[in-house]
């Protein structure tokens, strides 16, 4: 791991080399002045149509006063132009806009926004590798223009029907802390969760706080050739609590302190499919403590996961690593530590060109020996390219290894992990490799004023390995397809859904080898998609 963390900091500037930006001595923030737009703009050719001046009319403005405590900057402070940056990157990951730009101009500063769509009647169905799953419901994201959340759901996912219901406050009680909960109701068990947090909400930020608590009661499984092979009943119990304080006053390489208590209870029961021995039961609880660092060099991109909607990608060095000591004394079944540590560097290609990597480790240790650990590296790059209208090349490539892995925590590859062309966790074992490369393009224009249309051509490859056995060759199994994407562009978060067509360029279980896939979000994840079904130590959630 040492050497791996030294080649991903050594592409990291030092401090002193870190182009972001900083305060200036020469202004300060004069009047600020908040703009507000509607979901759809009458100014606009079309938007003026009778049914979205209806929309406008039905929607609830986000309120001034919620866009303004948002804002880390006030009147007559010095003009600091990373807090303005951070202002408009917690601005998005509100959720509520469409756009965000606050800019200065001759009569002080002005922040500009525009409403998405927030009341979402939830229809969906779809097909991913062999499973089909359809819900519906309603969610209204931003109640009153307060930028609250509730919503509530009925799902289907093959034999399993759930109903669901969920809260979100992100501002609880005019403060920084977070509110959320959610309940679910299925026809195999139920879940109920809740957290309060305040998370290190800008560089600036000297504490957080966090407590979070779930439960719930459940089916599991373990697959083997894209079929579930063994089922059986888990009941699981966490809580968790950490504080954490910021260590140095420098904004270009900010360090960060944690400790805490976690707590996780893991029971397992036979059911009438269970095939082989159960996953040991599992008691775990005791003190944790952990530090990171980041180091900010945020870049905005369209036209990556998502259209037309702002992503905000950090080149800059993030580390975090926590770890805990689980004693009997504090209530486990013997004597633990766990660990998680995680290292990402992102590196500029040009404009709108970069790449991202990460490098994850995860685990526990029990009287020297290991447990359910992992080891995951990722790489991505983004390259946009304007050869043909406008176009985003992706490619992906991952790498996962475990070790000791816990009966129910498996590496799989599949339809629903980058392979495509095959059943959702096909191919099954303790180490693998994925390759997928994409050309994401995008058709010009916004149909209806409601969604933009764009298309994808790919390739994916990817190799599966049992634990402590090499990658052999001829266990390569790869896939082609074409596909449709489409972005909503008034909605909140700009979802993009996905059409996929592959085909399977080597056998698989299953019958034919075209798999359709229809499913909301991208094929693949940016980071550890094999690893979906390993279960890892907890990180920070202060972060």
């Amino acid at each position: 791991m040492s050497a791996a963390l030294l080649l991903l900091l050594a592409a990291a500037p030092a401090a002193g080399q870190n182009a972001v930006p900083g305060k200036s001595t020469a202004t300060v923030v004069g009047a600020i002045r908040v703009e507000r737009l509607n979901v759809f703009d009458p100014n606009v050719p079309g938007e003026g149509w009778w049914p979205f001046r209806v929309a406008n009319r039905i929607h609830i403005q986000t309120r001034e006063n919620i866009i303004r405590r948002e804002l880390l900057f006030r009147e007559g402070e010095i003009w600091d132009e990373l807090k303005v940056i951070e202002s408009e990157r917690n601005l998005r990951a509100n959720g509520s806009f469409r756009r965000v730009d606050i800019a200065r101009d001759k009569d002080g500063v002005a922040v500009r926004t525009q409403d998405s769509w927030t009341t979402n009647p939830k229809l969906s169905f779809g097909t991913e590798g062999g499973r089909t799953f359809y819900s519906y419901g309603l969610e209204e994201n931003n109640i009153l223009g307060y930028g609250k959340s509730i919503g509530v759901a009925h799902n289907e996912d093959g034999d399993t029907r759930s109903n669901s219901v969920l809260y979100g406050d992100p501002r609880f009680l005019g403060t920084r802390l977070r509110l959320g909960g959610a309940y679910t109701d299925s026809s195999d068990g139920d879940a109920g969760s809740a957290f309060l947090t305040r998370p290190f909400y800008s560089l600036d930020s000297d504490n957080a706080v966090s407590a979070s608590w779930s439960r719930s009661l459940g089916d599991g499984d373990i697959v083997r050739d894209g079929q579930t092979y063994s089922e059986f009943r888990v009941r699981r119990r966490y809580t968790e609590a950490s504080i954490g304080q910021r260590l140095n006053d420098d904004r270009l390489f900010v360090n960060r302190f944690e400790m805490g208590w976690y707590s996780e209870r893991r029971q397992y029961e036979a059911a009438a499919n269970t095939n082989g021995p159960l996953p040991a039961d599992q008691e775990m609880s005791g003190p944790t403590v952990g530090w990171s660092w980041v180091m900010p060099r945020y870049v905005k991109e369209t036209y990556v996961d998502r259209m037309e909607h702002v992503e905000d990608f950090n080149l800059g060095n993030e580390f975090s690593l926590r770890g805990g000591w689980l004693p009997q004394a504090a209530g486990s079944d013997r004597d633990r530590s766990i660990f998680y540590a995680r290292d990402q560097q992102g590196l500029s290609l040009g404009p709108g060109r970069f790449a991202l990597a990460a490098l994850t480790i995860s685990g526990r240790t029990h009287a020297d020996h290991w447990e359910n650990a992992s080891l995951s590296a990722a790489g991505n790059v983004i390259w946009k390219s304007g050869w043909v209208g406008d176009q985003t090349w992706v490619a992906h490539f991952e790498g996962v290894t475990g070790r000791y892995l816990d009966r129910d925590s498996q590496v799989t590859l599949g339809g629903g992990s980058g392979l495509r062309g095959y059943k959702n966790d096909a191919f099954v074992g303790g180490k693998a490799l994925l390759m997928n490369l994409e050309n994401r393009f995008f058709l010009p224009g916004e149909y209806l004023h409601l969604m933009r249309f764009g298309g994808v051509v790919f390739f994916d490859s990817g190799v599966v390995a049992h634990e402590g056995s090499g990658f052999a060759p001829e266990r390569l199994k790869s896939d082609i397809g074409f596909g449709m994407r489409v972005g909503s562009t008034r909605s909140r978060g700009g979802a993009v859904g996905r059409v996929d067509l592959a085909y399977a360029l080597n056998s698989g279980p299953g019958g034919s080898r075209w798999v359709l896939t229809v499913q909301a979000g991208q094929a693949f994840d940016l980071f550890n998609s094999a690893a979906r079904r390993v279960r890892q130590s907890p990180g920070s959630r202060l972060q």
